[in-house]
């Protein structure tokens, strides 16, 4: 049985061009039957049927749409109605030279440099699941807006709208942001530097300052233990707001958390800017399982193109593990893959089959139903032993 909210879908538009279509549906069930394959290596294995340049091409036109605002991850997602919008950033490994918005970095880690591309993403949190409503390749140019500037878009351009609870992490932190949000009525959160400074009738307040001034009080949220002090009315880089330095359990420091919600209760926003911790794991889940990392697509378009496809199957992946219950984003992908391979396996799956049948031939043995009675066979008697 469905659960009520949203439902992933095929918009109209992306059915009218039945060349494009068929193109990014097949990259799409590549992707969910081996994400870690590039459009070559899947062509090669036999998953694709059209030819690489034609998916190139079509990548590259995908790019194009969504670089002009034609088209949205949003298109895909029926009756969303999110509670929450998170963003963050986060480098995403690339191979190749001149990567479009890639830079060189060193990995303190490994102590090797690495071609970088820095992904800003931004995910609607709607009944407790994530998905990816838009992203930005932030290209550290000039020319180009920065990562505050384009959260500041956001709000502007009214993708984040009236009363929505609109959360970023401190180290994307910009008097922008907060302004724009203010302007709009967007109750924003954000996490603030351990030495910042807040203004309260021409004074100036740092964080021992309001520790020494206010008394504190304690609240349970979630299940875990808070100290908080409230500095309400306050204001920082130009903009109007309530202050919270929040300590929990196990908690080394004080977070000081500001919003632009006045009216709203101090477990609020520290219950919505713990959800900021789900974008994290969206990072996650398009690295190690989707494998949007090490792609090697140069040129504007086509890195708009495949980021565009992947955050598709992965907010089709969410939808289809909210109606399963008990069943993470990796089991949901894992079975979906199984079941794909199932009904339309690899052309290197029949050649494989060829060749093993051929050797098995070599060694004596008729048919592949011999060797698997044999095996049966053998796993039984051992099991007996055991026994």
């Amino acid at each position: 049985m469905e659960k009520e909210g949203f439902r992933f879908c095929i918009p109209e538009w992306f059915r009218e061009d039945r060349a494009l279509f068929l193109s990014a549906l097949e990259l799409m069930i590549a992707l969910l039957q081996a994400p870690h394959l590039s459009v070559k290596g899947a062509s090669k294995r036999g998953y694709l049927r059209l030819s690489c340049s034609n998916h190139y091409g079509h990548l590259a036109e995908i790019g194009k749409k969504f670089i002009k605002g034609k088209i949205s991850l949003k298109d895909f997602l029926l009756n969303l109605r999110p509670d929450t919008h998170i963003s963050d950033a986060t480098l995403v490994k690339r191979r190749g030279k001149r990567v479009y918005g890639a830079k060189k970095l060193k990995n303190y880690s490994s102590g090797a440099y690495e071609v970088s591309q820095d992904l800003l993403l931004t995910t609607d949190r709607c009944g407790g699941v994530n998905c990816i409503s838009t992203f930005k390749i932030i290209n550290h140019n000039k020319r180009h807006a920065t990562k505050p500037q384009e959260l500041a878009k956001l709000i502007r351009s009214g993708e984040i709208k009236r009363g929505d609870w609109y959360v970023y992490d401190g180290g994307l932190k910009s008097g922008e942001n907060v302004r724009e949000g203010r302007k709009a009525g967007v109750n924003v959160v954000t996490r603030l530097d351990s030495n910042f400074v807040v203004r309260m009738i021409g004074r100036v307040y740092r964080k021992d300052d309001v520790l020494d001034k206010i008394k504190p009080f304690k609240r349970t949220i979630g299940g875990t233990f808070f100290t908080i002090y409230a500095f309400k009315g306050c204001i920082w880089q130009g903009t109007a707001g309530n202050l919270f330095l929040i300590r929990g359990e196990g908690y080394d420091d004080f977070i000081p958390l500001f919003t632009t919600s006045l009216n709203s209760k101090p477990e609020t926003v520290i219950s919505k800017y713990k959800e900021r911790s789900s974008i994290e794991q969206v990072i996650k889940e398009l690295k190690s399982y989707l494998k949007i990392e090490g792609n090697y697509f140069r040129k504007k378009e086509s890195n708009y193109g495949f980021i565009f496809l992947v955050c598709v199957v992965y907010n089709f992946v969410q939808y289809m593990s909210s109606q399963l219950p008990d069943m993470s984003f990796k089991d949901v992908l894992e079975s979906v893959s199984a079941y794909l391979m199932y009904v339309d396996p690899p052309k290197c799956a029949f050649t494989l089959g060829e060749t093993f049948e051929g050797l098995l031939r070599d060694i004596g043995y008729e048919a592949p139903n011999r060797i698997n009675t044999e095996l049966m066979g053998a796993i039984t008697s051992a099991g007996e032993m055991i026994s």
